[in-house]
């Protein structure tokens, strides 16, 4: 009989363990998705949308030929635009080969010069 005893005096401490450790979860979750944790990867959805129309223009339009990539264009809206403005497959290229940021404003996305590798990225067999 003083066994059983022992073991409920268990019960208590063991439920409130849980309970703390589900709160403790449900508290991170939220912190998490205010803080923007789990929004982090809208942007490179984002990006791979406009590239991938860019893509597609390319291959439509230009017959995937590499020298007219600076003849191709796709709305995205980059890091500190206020809205979706039109970048040229050269800044797209830039971002996705891994150079850097796509940019409206700066002169490195301008000068991308690897036309055959952005080619190649949209699948393209150059």
């Amino acid at each position: 009989m003083l066994i059983s005893g022992l073991m409920k005096g268990m019960d208590l401490p063991i439920n409130m363990i849980v309970i703390v450790a589900i709160a403790v979860l449900v508290l991170v979750v939220v912190v998490g998705f205010f803080g923007g944790f789990f929004t982090r990867g809208l942007g490179d959805i984002e990006f791979n949308k406009a590239f991938d129309g860019a893509c597609n223009q390319l291959r439509a339009s230009w017959n995937c030929n590499p020298d007219s990539i600076s003849r191709v264009s796709s709305l995205y809206q980059g890091p500190g635009d206020s809205g979706p403005e039109s970048y040229s497959m050269n800044q797209l290229c830039y971002q996705k080969l891994g150079k850097g940021v796509a940019t409206r404003t700066g002169s490195s996305s301008l000068a991308f010069q690897d036309l055959t590798g952005c080619a190649r990225s949209c699948g393209c067999a150059v």
